[in-house]
């Protein structure tokens, strides 16, 4: 097994360049790692490392002042240098007793020259042979990718993948699915098991373990978690390893996904007569369960989503991967997703499966988290034009009320030429509802010009603004100050409009209920007029 890390105190010692030197201090720290090697003769060091860096210094800076080699020796300390090479007997005869025992006690190593050494050959030896070893990590990781792209076009990948992840870095790999049980390569007991789940309950990521998320399209399908034995430590190079791996994963899972999805939306024949509500509900729920055993809605809502014109002629794949995303970002929020297409619009059917007290607030949560996915900007997925959230039902067969209440709110929202959210929602609109049925019949022009035909014929011949005086005045509830504020009139100016008003619609237009007629039919004309 191979098993690559960086160079090591030790190894370090075993070269031709350090046959004369010796360890003065520090013997417990010779497994420290060595990244890089670095001379430094100044007494301020703790800003120039980045930390596992083997020191080579001739001592000037300190050689008289054991103040400051302690201070310099705590800077390497705090920084997690490798170790300190120090070359004696040019500036300095012998390494005192009290930098001796503060490098014992934080197993610091110091290593001694008693020779002349030339501190470019080290430099040369040891970054050459560093470079090597991350030459020959990078072609190993590369070998182990190849490896792991020839699992995925396996059966039983999963199963391969961690095996041989378990190999390479000879550790207990744990498999944790967000919703199903863990697994674990190599097989252990049972007994084992329940006190490694119980571990993880307790110790967080790196401490003792390494856990790296096994996630795509902004979902977390599982955790992938390494456990060294007492004997071993995680190196850098078992990280990269399980970074691919769980990457490797992650493809798998996305493309088992993908394949779900596919199938799904050849299945969408049932659904249509669905949302024509020609199924009963034992009959849905029936197919349901056929779905997932476990699936119990309380109730739904379907949501119409509207592309773009110009995107028309989308692809099934992209089509497919937006319902991927969709679907990973509202199954976190306890919905079940089905969908189906028609025409240039795509129906999301979120059948509810937690307590109905909240499920508005659940949706607003997983739109605003979709909108602000960096999928939907990349042209992965088609672009959205406007996405409307029709009514909850609790009933399933009543699922066409639902939708035909999401395409009232795409026409309310269009008449009302709204671009603020892409998002809509049928619940926001009120009296637009209302408004929306009356104009399936003639009564709502005459009962709208019933109030504000005097308003308009008056606005008309002395192009003046009564209209949207008396609109603003009833949205401030008939307080002038605030009025006169919004259309920014003066007082006066306001009275002069409102005499006006009175004259026109009656001194009672602000008392109830003619003021909420008034107001109806003010929501109306904009309705009408747009």
């Amino acid at each position: 097994m191979l098993r690559m890390t960086s160079l090591t105190v030790q190894e370090v010692l075993e070269r031709e360049q350090f046959r004369n030197a010796t360890v003065v201090a520090g013997h417990k720290g010779l497994n420290r790692r060595i990244k890089w090697v670095h001379v430094m003769e100044v007494t301020t060091v703790k800003q120039l490392l980045n930390g596992d860096e083997l020191i080579l210094s001739t001592g000037f800076v300190w050689k008289d002042n054991l103040d400051v080699f302690m201070s310099i020796v705590k800077q390497f300390i705090q920084s997690n240098a490798a170790g300190l090479c120090i070359e004696i007997g040019t500036y300095m005869d012998t390494i005192p007793e009290e930098i001796i025992q503060l490098a014992n006690e934080h197993q610091f190593p110091i290593i001694i020259f008693k020779k002349e050494v030339r501190f470019v050959n080290i430099t040369q030896d040891l970054h050459s042979l560093l470079i090597a070893h991350h030459y020959q990590l990078i072609s190993d990781l590369e070998q182990f990718s190849q490896e792991l792209n020839n699992l995925l076009l396996k059966p039983d990948c999963l199963q391969n993948i961690l095996t041989h992840l378990s190999k390479k870095t000879g550790m207990q790999v744990i498999y944790q699915p967000k919703e199903s049980a863990a697994q674990f390569v190599p097989e252990v007991s049972n007994e084992k098991k329940k006190t490694f789940l119980h571990f993880l309950t307790l110790q967080p990521a790196g401490k003792g373990l390494v856990l790296q998320n096994v996630q795509a399209m902004d979902y977390l399908f599982a955790k992938l978690i390494l456990v060294p034995t007492p004997h071993t430590s995680v190196s850098d190079y078992d990280m990269l390893l399980l970074d691919r791996s769980a990457t490797a994963i992650a493809q798998f899972l996305l493309r088992e996904l993908y394949i779900e999805e596919k199938k799904r939306v050849q299945e969408t024949e049932w659904l249509y007569d669905w949302l024509d509500g020609k199924h009963s509900e034992e009959r849905i729920l029936s197919y349901l369960v056929d779905l997932d055993a476990s699936l119990i809605p309380k109730g739904l809502q379907v949501c119409t989503c509207r592309f773009v014109k110009h995107q028309e002629n989308y692809s099934s794949s992209q089509i497919t991967y937006f319902m991927l995303l969709v679907r990973s970002l509202f199954e976190q929020e306890g919905f079940f997703v089905l969908s189906l297409t028609t025409r240039n619009k795509l129906v999301i059917i979120l059948l509810n499966r937690r307590d109905e007290s909240d499920v508005l607030a659940r949706l607003r949560e997983a739109f605003d988290r979709l909108m602000a996915s960096d999928i939907l900007k990349n042209g992965t997925v088609p672009e959205i034009d406007r996405i409307s959230i029709g009514k909850h039902v609790r009933l399933l067969k009543e699922m066409h009320k639902s939708y035909e209440s999401s395409l009232e709110a795409l026409t309310i929202n269009d008449k009302l030429c709204n671009q603020h959210s892409k998002v809509v929602y049928h619940h926001d609109f009120h009296i637009y509802r209302m408004i929306f049925q009356l104009t399936k019949s003639k009564e709502l022009p005459e009962f709208m010009f019933d109030y504000l035909s005097p308003v308009i014929e008056y606005d008309e011949t002395n192009n003046s603004s009564l209209l949207q005086t008396l609109k603003v005045y009833m949205c401030c509830n008939g307080s002038k100050k605030e009025t006169a504020e919004q259309l920014f009139v003066v007082r006066q100016t306001l009275y002069h409009r409102l005499e006006k008003l009175e004259e026109l619609l009656g001194k009672d237009f602000m008392s109830s209920p003619k003021r909420q007629a008034i107001e109806f039919s003010l929501y109306a004309y904009e309705y009408l007029q747009n």
